[in-house]
């Protein structure tokens, strides 16, 4: 069997084997941990092996429905490949981190559906199979807010469902209607990516094609205005859910983005790329100064998701290759850090016993490593030098001033906003007085630290070392921008 099948696979498979047998909790977290940490270590031999160049590697490809053309289709290229790498290094890390806090059975199964249906979203080459593995990996996430979430979280599980079930809707129609017009064009159905590339829409066709598509992902990722579900979604959900959604299926839609639209559509994305490059700035902005004004830390931390994937947006619509290479060095830049504050916000909610950030204060005093963690990766995420996210941003920048002046300097500016409120919100949470709450905040303890410094070093890695991460989304990234011939290096 294909490495890939096995890292799709092996996660839903042995979730579908632990929901029907009865076994204690504890055996449960231990396969947990065995198959995720198998998957990253598949993941990480496919790493290595990964060839630098565009095309698609570990190809495999079976007739399913053949009357229909609907086949089973995987492969990775250079971006999809970041996505992969990043659920199996945080789902085995989730687990530590939150070892001692969850003992539901249910929990555990759910997050292993998860793991493979984000697996299989990433490597479809079937638009059929994308979607059968994008509702795959909803269902699971539907199941745990509604479960295990807190507050109004029935409202807001039915919310998050209405919001989702109708992006997913209107995928389902787009990809129906493109394999019609192929059967019209062609004389036979397909869903296959390459095949559909083939398909000549006319411009009436391709923008509503396009909107169908852009409408499931625009919800996903979020992009203003689809994200009026995000921040009662973000506060009502277990952390294991939150670190999902934030990390891997938030940045699975801006991926989307470019395995759909950027390779079926690309002359109606480049069109309408204006529009959303707008869009992109305006929710920058918007969601920048709304976090500015958060007094709950997952709330602040929801927004800040969304004003660096509004800046993921902006980067791939500019087309430039830095943009491009900036955007997908984000993905896993923020995947990482975003991934690691939620894991904190948990840690320091078991401590204290609330999100508040007016009411914490002078965690530095009393837990210094706790604080050294945290401090890196919330300056990850406002692009501190030396770490990742500097890089990303910085190249997204660079593509933004090549693409137009005023837009570059529009980016580089409303990022001042992303620096305001982390700084605000650090300052408040680690320093000023130790209080009622923060007296007795225990420092990381050691399944902590092993969940964290993996994250911590990943983040300092892609930072000092970008050009060995880079070589690998390089080769992808020029075959869809108009200056192929020109490197980032140059």
């Amino acid at each position: 069997m294909n490495i890939l099948s096995i890292i799709i696979f092996l996660p839903i498979i042995t979730a579908v084997l632990l929901f029907f047998v009865r076994i204690p909790i504890r055996l449960i977290k231990i396969i947990y941990m065995m198959v995720t940490s198998m998957i990253a270590f598949l993941t990480l031999k496919l790493y290595i092996s990964f060839e630098h160049h565009a095309s698609i590697q570990f190809e495999e490809m079976h007739r399913w429905i053949s009357e229909y053309g609907i086949n089973y289709h995987i492969g990775v290229d250079g971006v999809s490949l970041g996505i992969v790498v990043m659920n199996a290094i945080l789902m085995p890390l989730v687990a530590i981190a939150l070892y001692k806090q969850r003992d539901k059975r249910g929990y555990w199964i759910n997050l292993l559906f998860v793991q493979g249906g984000i697996m299989g979203v990433a490597l479809s080459l079937d638009l059929m199979l994308f979607y059968l593995f994008w509702e795959i990996m909803l269902l699971p996430i539907f199941l745990m807010i509604g479960f295990f979430g807190y507050g109004n979280k029935n409202f807001i599980t039915m919310k998050f469902n209405i919001y989702t079930i109708f992006g997913s809707l209107m995928m389902l129609i787009s990809i129906l209607y493109i394999a019609v017009q192929y059967k019209l064009q062609f004389g036979v159905y397909t869903f296959d990516l390459d095949k559909l590339q083939n398909l000549v829409l006319d411009s009436t066709q391709s923008i509503l094609v396009f909107s169908g598509f852009m409408i499931a992902f625009a919800i996903k990722i979020p992009i203003f205005p689809f994200h009026t579900w995000l921040i009662d979604t973000y506060r009502s959900a277990p952390t294991g859910a939150v670190v999902v959604m934030s990390a891997l299926m938030a940045k699975l839609g801006a991926y989307a983005i470019w395995r759909v639209l950027f390779t079926l559509l690309d002359k109606t994305s480049h069109e309408l790329a204006s529009y959303f490059i707008g869009i992109g700035l305006l929710g920058l902005i918007y969601f920048g100064i709304s976090a500015m004004s958060q007094t709950h830390l997952k709330s602040m931390f929801a927004l800040s998701s969304a004003s660096h994937l509004s800046l993921i947006v902006v980067g791939f619509f500019i087309y430039d290759v830095y943009g491009l290479i900036g955007s997908s060095y984000l993905i896993v830049a923020h995947a990482i850090s975003s991934a690691a504050l939620f894991m904190m916000a948990a840690m320091l909610y078991e401590r204290t016993k609330t999100y508040d950030i007016s009411s914490l204060g002078g965690i530095a005093a009393v837990a210094p490593r706790f604080s050294l963690f945290f401090t890196l990766f919330a300056l990850s995420i406002v692009g501190v030098p030396m770490t990742a996210g500097f890089v990303a941003e910085v190249l997204i920048v660079l593509g933004a001033f090549h693409y137009n002046i005023y837009i570059g300097f529009m980016t580089a500016t409303t990022l001042l906003i992303a620096m305001l409120f982390m700084f605000k919100m650090i300052s408040q949470v680690l320093y000023g007085k130790v209080n009622k709450a923060t007296e007795n905040f225990e420092d990381l303890r050691m399944h902590e630290l092993i969940a964290l410094i993996p994250l911590a070093l990943l983040i300092l890695a892609m930072g000092i070392f970008p050009n060995y991460f880079m070589q690998k989304i390089e080769p992808t990234a020029l075959s869809y921008t108009v200056e192929k011939e020109v490197s980032y290096h140059e």
